[in-house]
């Protein structure tokens, strides 16, 4: 598996091209889409699918550039993707709601050996995605935070219960978030105050 991380300089947001068995998957196609476009043009290989962990504005820019037939979210998401104000884009000047793509439902969701677990809290319909021996966060898990909960859909009772749910991953992991630098899950138990706090 190969994975290119692509941050935009505005949010800090992490968009990431990942290669792997010969298949291309794009999770959260940011703001920066040349540098998204970049990655994907030298991969070789036509993106088979495009996930979004949750459906804030910097998350989800570019989704524009893609087929919608081949782009997933929860269906918890629903509202925020077709909501400018709660997406957040209508703040930035350029509004854009989110219709036409696919959705799925429930606790946890497989295609094609990705197995993608619901992680409510930083919005209604956040996600985490496990491919091998990698996790895309999101916003739900930072090394040593978590998403903040005081945007639209967003609940941090909800979140605390869904941070349980890395208790079932294995602790090797290596961990890629929406924001800042990849970490290894073992290591975000030793220093996130949330995750030591769902473990006393």
């Amino acid at each position: 598996m190969e994975i290119a991380t692509i941050t935009d300089g505005e949010f800090g947001e992490n968009c990431y091209v990942v290669a792997d068995n010969g298949c291309l998957y794009v999770i959260d196609p940011g703001v920066d889409y040349d540098g998204i476009k970049a990655a994907i043009d030298k991969c070789q290989l036509p993106v088979k699918y495009v996930f979004l962990t949750h459906g804030h504005y910097d998350h989800t820019f570019s989704v524009k550039n893609f087929d919608k037939s081949i782009i997933y979210a929860h269906a918890d998401e629903k509202g925020l993707l077709n909501d400018a104000a709660q997406n957040l884009s209508e703040f930035t000047g350029t509004p854009f709601s989110i219709n036409g793509i696919n959705y799925y439902s429930g606790g946890r969701y497989m295609i094609d050996g990705i197995e993608i677990t619901h992680t409510p809290g930083h919005t209604a319909g956040c996600v985490v995605i496990k491919m091998g021996n990698s996790l895309f966060s999101g916003d739900t898990l930072f090394y040593d935070t978590v998403g903040r909960t005081d945007l639209p859909s967003g609940d941090p009772k909800i979140l605390q219960k869904s941070l349980k749910l890395f208790d079932s991953f294995d602790k090797s992991l290596n961990v890629y978030p929406g924001h800042g630098a990849p970490f290894v899950l073992g290591d975000a138990y030793k220093i996130n105050y949330f995750l030591k706090k769902n473990n006393k």
